[in-house]
């Protein structure tokens, strides 16, 4: 299934691959030069020159553009690669045909197209350097009174294998990508089964602690509350008082093993109530910044990482404000959890990781999984910034809450 972050990631990839295709033709430019300085009665026409500088112009043009305006998609690039075709025939025509240094260019191009992991587009753009080099070439054979046709087949039989080399290697590239789309696959399904799985048995636990445990507990206070209004004594109210407290705190466990107000009425609510809840358990003030409405991608991921940061601030931070942050930032949704405590090093996560203690741990490597970064700035003696992004969308249906 594609998702939107593997989406971004092959978008992220063409751009780049575009980027590197605009920058290899600065250096496409120098041989070129080259042959201009060769001491040839055509390279000192005008026209020779004005074609140079131009197609130097545009290089650096489309370079700027490419970094400006990353997201210009394939017309973008095709457009591109005609004008290098067009370009290196003028060129080449302008500067003795067939016999000009010019016309090793044609050799180039195609294998720049291999960045491109596309070989239908590599054996295109093959074709038209093919063509491109007898068209440039055709003029001065049909010219000349003794044409040197020979010279000009073997050209076309080297620039032929340059092609099928430039194919074969596309090939390979698009099938190792291709490979790794379907890990990337695997690695989202899996994730989302993990993430069901633990959804439905913490929904399980909630439910038969609700039926079983609590309900216990309730006919206990009713029976401790009778036997204390037959015979009052400071034993059976303590012992009620302890019984309330211990019903009270197995309720909000309920709560945070099935939160029914992240799956009725989306995650903004539902970090606005475990912020309440941890505010009560913590002795701190919470102050809510939640941006986003309704229900997001990836709400079960942020509403867990969420509750385990507000619960080490309960545990450790000793702070006396906690920021909770939800908003969306370009196409990440970020939850920002701050506090204004103790702080601590973040090697700590590390050494706890590998002491078991995998809280913290496995919330980050849920995020990275599922394509988001999961940072946390913090020392000891100053405050703790936690900033949870994942990829912004449509709400994963098939996640339990």
């Amino acid at each position: 299934m594609t998702t939107r972050w593997r989406e971004q990631q092959i978008s992220g990839v063409t751009e780049l691959t575009t980027r590197y295709v605009a920058w290899l033709r600065l250096p496409l430019l120098v041989p070129v030069l080259l042959a201009a300085l060769e001491p040839m009665e055509s390279l000192k026409t005008p026209w020779f020159h004005g074609t140079l500088v131009a197609y130097a112009a545009w290089a650096v043009a489309r370079l700027v553009a490419v970094h400006r305006y990353p997201r210009a998609g394939a017309h973008g690039a095709v457009c591109a690669a005609a004008i290098d075709v067009v370009a290196v025939g003028v060129l080449s025509a302008l500067s003795g045909g067939p016999d000009s240094a010019v016309r090793y260019a044609y050799f180039v191009l195609p294998m720049a197209s291999v960045l491109w992991q596309l070989p239908v587009v590599t054996a295109w753009l093959g074709a038209a350097c093919m063509v491109a080099y007898a068209a440039m070439a055709l003029p001065h054979l049909l010219s000349d009174a003794a044409p040197a046709v020979w010279p000009v087949v073997i050209d076309e039989a080297y620039l032929l294998w340059d092609v099928g080399a430039g194919v074969l290697i596309a090939a390979l590239l698009e099938r190792r990508s291709s490979r790794v789309v379907e890990l990337l696959d695997t690695r989202e399904a899996l994730l989302r089964n993990a993430l069901d799985a633990e959804s439905r048995e913490r929904a399980v636990l909630a439910d038969a602690l609700h039926d079983s445990a609590v309900q216990n507990l309730l006919a206990a206070l009713h029976e401790l509350e009778e036997a204390a209004d037959d015979a009052p004594s400071s034993a059976l109210a303590r012992a009620e008082g302890e019984v309330r407290a211990t019903v009270r705190e197995l309720r909000e466990v309920i709560f945070d093993l099935h939160p029914q107000v992240l799956a009725s009425v989306g995650l903004a609510a539902a970090l606005e109530s475990a912020g309440e809840h941890a505010a009560r358990r913590g002795g701190f003030t919470v102050h809510d910044d939640l941006r986003l409405d309704g229900r997001v991608r990836g709400q079960t991921l942020l509403y867990s990482a969420a509750r385990e940061l507000l619960a080490n601030v309960v545990k450790h931070a000793g702070a006396s404000n906690v920021w909770v942050t939800l908003a969306r930032d370009g196409d990440d949704t970020v939850l920002t959890v701050r506090d204004d405590g103790e702080g601590f090093d973040t090697d700590v996560v590390r050494q706890r990781m590998e002491a078991g203690h995998i809280g913290l741990a496995s919330h980050y490597v849920r995020i990275e999984s599922a394509g988001g970064r999961f940072t946390v700035d913090s020392a000891p003696g100053r405050s703790t910034t936690v900033e949870v992004r994942l990829p912004y969308g449509a709400e994963d249906t098939n996640a339990v809450p």
